[in-house]
């Protein structure tokens, strides 16, 4: 049964090959595809013969000897990339041996900034300095509230 199968496959493979396309067509086909381009766009062609040669031009260019051409419809393709691209993972850099220098980046605190005098707040161990009222602000979690007026400024 296996024997007969493969036979058959191997029976189909020269018909399949009969219809490989071919690019550039014969001369003969490449001519009668201009006399019919001529066709539709010349100004004296009525409307039916336009859509006579613009039928034959189709029938030739999906013919196997028009298959490859430079414009037949591309086959449809994903808008992004359907996996990103791998980079290279970084390498863990081993630390500096003992007794050479490096530099360590520390960012300075935002400051924060009393909305009705416009100054910054002067922080201290619990609690913060208005400089331009000298109103003592009181530190709670998220923030810093004034005792006298209950304003509050979150951090």
């Amino acid at each position: 049964m296996r024997a007969a199968i493969a036979m058959l496959a191997l029976a189909a493979l020269p018909a399949v090959a009969l219809d490989a396309p071919q690019w550039p067509p014969p001369e003969g086909v490449a001519a009668r595809m201009r006399e019919l381009q001529a066709t539709m766009s010349a100004p004296e062609a009525t409307p039916a013969q336009r859509e006579a040669a613009r039928e034959e031009l189709a029938r030739l260019l999906k013919s196997p000897a028009g298959q490859k051409s430079p414009h037949a419809p591309m086959a449809p393709r994903a808008a992004i990339e359907p996996f990103p691209r791998i980079a290279a993972p970084l390498v863990p850099v081993a630390p500096p041996p003992e007794g050479v220098a490096r530099v360590e980046v520390v960012v300075p605190p935002r400051p924060i900034i009393v909305p009705h005098t416009g100054s910054p707040l002067v922080p201290r161990d619990d609690f913060a300095i208005d400089p331009r009222t000298g109103r003592v602000w009181k530190e709670t979690p998220t923030g810093y509230i004034d005792p006298v007026t209950g304003r509050f400024i979150p951090r």
